[in-house]
């Protein structure tokens, strides 16, 4: 009798309504689950939530290689966790919104 659908499971609670493409690879709650289960982009988001910088310093602060710190860093460009600003030749990257939020609760789980 259970259904994941608007439909009531044998009380008066309501289940949200989840399908199985919810749960694909490609879909958007697979890949925050995705950047917050990676202790290296985990790392490189919990630096960038106290303040922005470039792929150099997160080297720094992370212990991580430039270019890992690079491949994560266009992960998160494409998933609108970061945005960059250029500063003269470096590029600094800063947490949107979108990031804070998902640090956030990350921060909460752990």
């Amino acid at each position: 009798m259970r259904s994941y659908s608007s439909k009531t499971i044998g009380c008066s609670c309501k289940v949200p309504e989840l399908h199985r493409r919810d749960f694909s690879p490609a879909s958007d709650y697979f890949k925050k689950l995705k950047v917050i289960a990676v202790p290296s982009k985990l790392a490189i988001l919990f630096t960038l939530r106290k303040a922005p910088h470039c792929v150099c310093d997160l080297e720094k602060h992370t212990g991580l290689s430039q270019t890992l710190i690079s491949h994560h860093l266009t992960d998160f460009s494409k998933q609108k966790l970061v945005t960059t600003e250029r500063k003269g030749t470096f590029i600094e990257y800063r947490l949107t919104d979108k990031g804070r939020k998902l640090v956030t609760s990350a921060k909460q789980l752990l």
